[in-house]
């Protein structure tokens, strides 16, 4: 997984995975919908959100990958299909962004309980989670963990499956205290939360069983950093639940950016269904 990290590090002086408030508020300075900024408290962590209030019926989450933030997400709090019709929530995942940058949270339950707290804060009846990467695990747990809250789950390039995780020689490099030194903080949180991910994964083996609610996989056939064989661990898994897989013949791992219509459509298939 994530074969490209080491080119990355050598790159990454000038990538950004955040940007802050200002600079958001700035960039929807035209849009008629403008989004409003939370955060959290729960015991020692602070989780930042980001959120449209239109007081539509149902609410869209969206959880990024490793490394990422909201940011991710921006474009869609701009995209009219979806707000004629929904609340958007991003959320910065623990240890990126505004929460609690630069401090990872290893713990797959952990995280979803956090995500949780904040999903919990709005009222719709109707949640449908999104997860990048990453944060396909995090709503898996969450749809686990909470199985009355969620009404629908939409993994995008998912690292769900256990066996696909391999050992990758640089990951104990970049969490030495050298390695720490010189990696940006970002992929060193991203680092810290991807070496015990095997294991995180492996125990939440005999908890697929508790999703019940409809799921849908978009997922690339060209990825490289996640491997296209966890489109058919979610076909094991979810083999009650799992309305469709959405294999993208030679599209890589970047979805969110590059097919950004096969997200929403997803959205809405499972959005309008319930």
């Amino acid at each position: 997984m994530r074969k490209l990290l080491p080119l990355i590090l050598v790159l990454s002086g000038c990538i950004e995975f955040s940007i802050s408030d200002r600079e958001a508020l700035a960039d929807f300075e035209d849009h008629r919908v403008v989004p409003t900024f939370g955060d959290l408290q729960v015991e020692e962590r602070n989780i930042h959100y980001v959120y449209t209030d239109l007081s539509r019926e149902k609410l869209v989450i969206f959880v990024h990958g490793s490394p990422g933030s909201w940011s991710a997400f921006l474009d869609y709090f701009k995209a009219d299909t979806l707000l004629e019709e929904y609340d958007l929530l991003a959320i910065d995942r623990p240890g990126f962004g505004k929460s609690g940058h630069g401090v990872a949270e290893p713990s797959m339950e952990k995280q979803a309980s956090l995500l949780h707290r904040v999903a919990d804060l709005f009222p719709h009846r109707t949640k449908i989670l999104i997860g990048h990467s990453l944060g396909g695990p995090v709503i898996a747990r969450m749809a686990m963990d909470f199985t009355d809250s969620y009404s629908g789950l939409v993994f995008i390039a998912p690292s769900i499956d256990p066996e696909m995780e391999k050992e990758e020689w640089y990951r104990n490099v970049i969490a030495s205290k050298v390695g720490g030194f010189l990696t940006p903080k970002d992929f060193e949180v991203s680092n810290d939360e991807i070496i015990p991910l095997k294991r995180e994964l492996e125990e939440m083996l005999p908890l697929w069983s508790l999703i019940n609610i409809p799921s849908i996989v978009i997922q690339g056939t060209s990825d490289s950093l996640v491997p296209k064989e966890n489109a058919d661990f979610a076909m094991k898994m979810l083999k009650d639940t799992l309305v469709e897989v959405r294999l993208l013949k030679d599209v890589d791992h970047f979805i969110p950016w590059s097919h950004p219509q096969e997200v929403i459509e997803a959205i809405r298939r499972l959005a309008d269904a319930q």
